[in-house]
């Protein structure tokens, strides 16, 4: 439920900030603004105030600003009806669209000049008009007399239509979507900075390798305990925040890493592989305390009433260094019993434990997952907004740098297709991740929905149809050719656009599934048990 919140929430400030960027322009500039929706499909519930229709939809997704202007050539709109005229007293409104006369559809400019030649030649015959109101027809009967006090346009001829704008406009309309997404950092990460957020400590620290997974792609390579990482891929690096920036940066290749082992530098060659859930890893990391990060439910851990935070001292009487030396004396006794110290607070407790054998090889494991130091970033009014105005710079900086050096790497053939398609995530995982993050607190979620918020900006500029970036290619190209694209054209790149984005779509959202898989299968499984009882 949690997770479900935590998405609409995400999604529905994304959505509504980078509308409301499209909206805010589009009547600054004058433009007649139809609808903005939050969302798509059948409406839930909505108003009209003055000429626009604000809706709340079933699908959250997404949502869209209607402006006069977007659509086919053939609309014909009554842009004002004077008061007490004769059009008023017939029963045009403002915003009515005026879509056949005596069964001669209004499809096209031409039509409606066909139409104003003969209601001039018998101004006071009898006509059937369908209206289109709403999206619902209207049929009313008038004589062309009745039609004084009504300002109608035809899309091509219509001052406040969105087609008509200067190309100068139109772009700062296209454009504010974006830039309310980058914008939106720059309000959260001071809010973010002044509540308060835990980040993990290690990060800063400088990239001494701690552990070495024995099964990893880094044991395989040579790294060992004590080898402090100079630079990866000719690059420096000062911290672990440094290192797993490039690591995540280069799915499925081989990278060199240059470190110092005993005061000499030496580079090892090692692979960053991509797990079936689209993790990059190594195999090594920070140095890492015998110290409960979390216990599963159901494993001996549980069972013995481990809790996070208790530090694993002795095990059998034999002093534990690290996490590796833990691990590693657990592993060897699957099946039998042990004796574990535990500092927990100014205590330490005797516990009794059996590892249970794991995996194809049964070593042993009791179910306790890895502790991360944290540290607290809180600051007061002032200094929050400095450094929350930085740290959106630095994100906004980081995540251009890092997705577009991605696709290069992706262009020019250094990371495969496959490997790339990987990588994508969709609404689900979002879904989980944002439950995540509000479970950790609503600083974490408001960090993440800054980081979303700025991948939302960079990728609808991306020059697709259908996105903000397709509709500048467009303006660039009326720029030049000093006129708009055919309708024909448009339709085309614009079939093209949606069916390249319904594709990215759905490789995300399997892609999503692919990664969740375990967490479904585990909780029917967990409903079953109910059941069973």
């Amino acid at each position: 439920m949690i997770a479900i919140v935590a998405f609409i929430f995400v999604i529905g400030i994304l959505v509504f900030i980078h509308e409301l960027g499209h909206f805010l322009v589009a009547k600054w500039s004058g433009v007649r603004v139809e609808k903005f929706s939050l969302g798509f499909g059948k409406k839930l519930f909505g108003f009209t105030k003055g000429e626009t229709e604000y809706l709340v939809c079933i699908l959250p997704l997404g949502g869209y600003v209607k402006m006069y202007g977007e659509g086919v050539e053939g609309n014909f709109i009554v842009d004002k009806v004077k008061e007490g005229s004769a059009a008023e007293r017939i029963g045009f409104k403002s915003g009515d669209r005026i879509v056949n006369v005596e069964g001669l559809d209004l499809k096209t400019y031409d039509r409606w000049k066909q139409l104003e030649a003969v209601l001039e030649k018998e101004p006071e015959r009898d006509y059937e008009v369908t209206l289109e109101r709403d999206g619902k027809p209207i049929e009313i009967q008038l004589k062309a007399s009745e039609l004084e006090g009504n300002d109608t346009y035809s899309e091509k001829e219509y001052p406040r239509g969105f087609t008509t704008q200067p190309i100068l406009n139109r772009l700062a309309i296209v454009v504010a979507g974006p830039f309310m997404n980058f914008l939106l950092p720059f309000v959260f990460l001071p809010l973010v900075f002044m509540i308060g957020i835990t980040v993990p400590a290690y990060l800063e620290h400088s990239p001494e390798i701690g552990y070495v997974n024995p099964e990893s792609p880094a044991a395989e390579a040579g790294f060992i305990k004590g080898d402090n990482i100079l630079e990866i891929e000719g690059n420096e690096v000062s911290n672990w925040r440094d290192v797993n920036i490039a690591v995540q940066t280069n799915p499925g290749i081989t990278i060199d890493i240059t470190i110092d082992r005993d005061g000499a530098e030496q580079v090892i060659p090692v692979l960053a592989k991509v797990s079936p859930e689209g993790v990059v890893a190594i195999g090594f990391s920070e140095p890492i305390a015998a110290k409960v990060g979390g216990v599963v439910d159901g494993t001996p851990a549980d069972s013995a009433e481990l809790q996070k935070g208790d530090r694993i001292a002795e095990i059998n009487g034999e002093t534990i260094a690290d996490w590796d030396h833990m691990a590693s004396i657990i592993k060897q006794n699957a099946g039998n019993e042990i004796t574990l110290a535990v500092e927990r607070g100014t205590e330490v407790l005797e516990i009794l434990i059996t590892p249970e054998p794991l995996g194809e090889d049964g070593a042993g494991a009791i179910g306790i997952q890895i502790y991360t130091e944290e540290v607290v970033k809180q600051y007061g009014f002032f200094e929050s907004i400095v450094k929350g105005v930085q740290e959106a710079a630095n994100m906004i900086i980081e995540v251009i740098v890092l997705l577009f050096g991605f696709l290069y790497k992706l262009v020019t053939g250094k990371i495969a297709l496959g490997v790339a398609g990987k990588s994508l995530a969709g609404p689900i995982l979002i879904a989980k991740v944002s439950g995540a993050a509000a479970e950790s607190g609503i600083a974490q979620l408001l960090q993440f929905t800054c980081f979303i918020s700025i991948n939302l900006a960079i990728i609808n500029l991306f020059p697709i149809p259908m996105l903000d970036g397709g509709h500048v290619v467009y303006l660039a190209i009326e720029a030049i050719k000093k006129k708009p694209l055919s309708q024909r054209s448009m339709e085309i790149s614009q079939k093209i656009g949606l069916t390249l984005l319904i594709f990215i779509m759905f490789l995300a959202i399997y892609n999503d599934l692919s990664r969740v898989k375990g967490d479904i299968v585990s909780s029917f499984h967990r409903i079953v048990d109910v059941l069973k009882q």
